[in-house]
């Protein structure tokens, strides 16, 4: 089924803000995009990242009574730069502010507001710094086990690969060069290839760590492709991103073919190395 909801390019300070929502149900969720919609805030504004949205939010809002949001939370490196905001009580202790179920829309974006405030002082201190705030780590698809022991709560942590290159499939080598700009520092070989056998080709004779491939290209099925990168050095793990128009990315057959999210087109460059950073090492 095609997304349909638009993902706005933002800064660091711009609004309306980013939200990543963990652990409720599809009804609860069309409720906060109809609430986010609306607004209840100081007027900064709020939208939900789709769950394959692989732009960083600037905050969380989880179900403190759902075990395995709080395990997907744990992965996800909150921070004061990337604050949580819990609803209901949660099953084990943790060091965020919450609101109570049943939610009173009101409250909640009060305590919105509160931890957008908090995370501009934060980034405010850190810019005097020099500080670079951490990505958003890699979300995981988790076996469905049933979770109803506080003790199976010990988060499950993968450790990133080490090297490889990224593979930019795109009608010209533009967007390639661009990106080998932005990842000079971090020295990470930037390969292009223009379609499917070129692509295939790449990451059959070397290593690929991150493929990011452009869904727009004429005589390239991305999802077919996706799935022949993933199985292409079965022993390395090659992760896809797909470059998407809005509206054009569709959930069940990129899930299908094994992508691991997709960014929506035009991306800004930090959003685009940030998805990297998901998955894989790079220096900071």
């Amino acid at each position: 089924m095609p997304m349909a909801r638009y993902t706005p390019i933002m800064s660091a300070n711009s609004f309306p803000f980013a939200v990543r929502v963990i652990g409720f149900k599809p009804q609860e969720l069309e409720i906060f995009d109809a609430s986010f919609a609306l607004g209840h805030g100081k007027g900064s504004g709020y939208f939900r990242l789709d769950e394959d949205n692989l732009q960083d939010p600037d905050l969380y809002i989880a179900d403190g009574e759902d075990l395995r949001a709080l395990v997907a939370l744990s992965d996800l490196r909150p921070s004061d730069v990337r604050p949580v905001l819990l609803v209901g009580t949660p099953v084990v202790p943790l060091p965020y502010i919450g609101v109570e179920r049943p939610i009173r829309w009101q409250r909640l974006f009060e305590a919105l507001d509160e931890l957008i405030e908090k995370r501009a002082d934060t980034l405010a201190r850190l810019e005097a710094s020099d500080v670079v705030a951490v990505p958003e780590r890699r979300r995981h698809r988790r076996v469905d086990i049933d979770l109803t022991d506080p003790s199976d709560y010990q988060g499950m942590r993968t450790e990133l690969p080490h090297g490889g290159a990224v593979l930019v499939v795109d009608r010209t080598p533009a967007f390639r060069d661009h990106l080998a700009e932005l990842l000079l520092r971090q020295q990470v070989e930037v390969l292009w290839a223009r379609g499917e056998v070129e692509a295939e080709g790449a990451c059959a004779r070397q290593r690929v760590a991150v493929a990011l491939i452009n869904t727009s290209l004429q005589d390239v099925d991305p999802y077919r492709l996706c799935q022949a990168l993933k199985t292409a050095r079965p022993h390395d793990r090659t992760s896809v991103i797909l470059l998407a128009n809005r509206g054009a990315y569709e959930a069940q057959r990129a899930r299908l073919a094994g992508a691991d999210g997709y960014l929506t087109k035009p991306v800004a460059g930090h959003h685009l190395v940030s998805a990297l950073k998901k998955f894989m090492r790079m220096p900071r």
